[in-house]
């Protein structure tokens, strides 16, 4: 019963989309930002995009809403060089990889780019941090997702997350992370033509599985495997996106287009006052979206504990 369950909240389509966008469309659910702190001192706003779907529009609404003066430069083109050189917000990774590509210097910020892909980018294009570029991450931090998972079950749960060598630098801040939120945690290696299937079948005595973007396990191909596998094992996936969770997953933490943007604006002012860019970082903002008919499912109770988890700009 459980898997015809789960098979009816995921359909081929909806899976494709999800692989698609879930980096992006997760974080469009909210109202675009509102407007304020438009100047940025003595920078140049330029937004890099290199597409014109729904997604991209609303994000680079949302960046000249809260930035009037900011120019949209199509396609990742650097601009004309200046003595001083504009920060470019670089909207998605094609739009990262475009920029870099046409080997334009200053600082760059990527946003709604996931971890692996931004540190695949910078490998490709030979650029490194000292080059002047980072990032907001768009999915979620690690740290942030085993708190929640602490949250839903309320007691100490042995869990299982797939790495493969894209991702295997995770597993010290994984493993950190687990024991501060008093959860067992299993690191299942996936190499290179493994059988997921077969590793998932490893997995027996976890509760949930933590999913992390990696395009080797979590690809079209898989994905709805993987969702209908763990829910026949009675198993939880905690996803990456508010898009995943919506095709089967439990649950997430996510950041909206304010969130990043509220994040972005304390990059720049940052930026403005050293000279510097931070680090590359994973989102500090977030609410929790929660797949109510998966919960239901799996006899899960969620209560306002998870429902009210966020972390927002402002609150003490």
């Amino acid at each position: 019963m459980l898997a015809k369950t789960m098979i009816k909240f995921i359909s081929t389509l909806r899976l494709m989309r999800v692989l698609r966008y879930t980096l992006i469309a997760c974080a469009l659910t909210s109202v675009p930002a509102s407007a304020g702190a438009a100047d940025l001192h003595h920078h140049e706003l330029r937004i890099a995009v290199a597409d014109e779907n729904e997604q991209t529009k609303r994000v680079v609404e949302a960046l000249q809403k809260k930035y009037p003066g900011a120019i949209v430069a199509a396609d990742g083109a650097p601009v004309a060089n200046k003595r001083k050189k504009p920060i470019v917000i670089a909207v998605g990774p094609s739009a990262l990889r475009n920029h870099l590509k046409k080997d334009a210097d200053g600082p760059v910020i990527a946003v709604f780019t996931s971890s692996q892909t931004y540190r695949a980018i910078l490998d490709e294009t030979s650029r490194t941090r000292a080059a002047g570029i980072t990032a907001i991450y768009a999915d979620p931090a690690p740290s942030d997702q085993l708190r929640l998972i602490s949250l839903i079950y309320k007691r100490r749960v042995p869990i299982a997350v797939l790495l493969s060598d894209k991702t295997a630098h995770f597993a010290h801040q994984l493993n950190q992370a687990a024991a501060r939120s008093n959860i067992d945690l299993s690191i299942e290696h996936v190499a290179p033509g493994d059988n997921v299937n077969r590793v998932l079948g490893r997995l027996g005595a976890v509760t949930a599985i933590l999913a992390l973007p990696d395009s080797v396990i979590y690809n079209s191909d898989s994905i709805r495997n993987i969702l209908v596998t763990s829910y026949r094992s009675n198993q939880a996936l905690i996803g990456f996106s508010a898009s995943m969770v919506r095709a089967g997953a439990l649950a997430t933490t996510y950041a909206s287009v304010d969130d990043i943007i509220a994040q972005l604006s304390e990059m720049l002012e940052e930026f403005d006052g050293s000279g510097k860019l931070p680090e590359a970082q994973f989102p500090r903002y977030f609410s929790v979206i929660v797949n109510d008919n998966v919960a239901r499912s799996l006899d899960i109770v969620i209560d306002d504990s998870v429902r009210t988890l966020s972390r927002k700009p402002g609150a003490k």
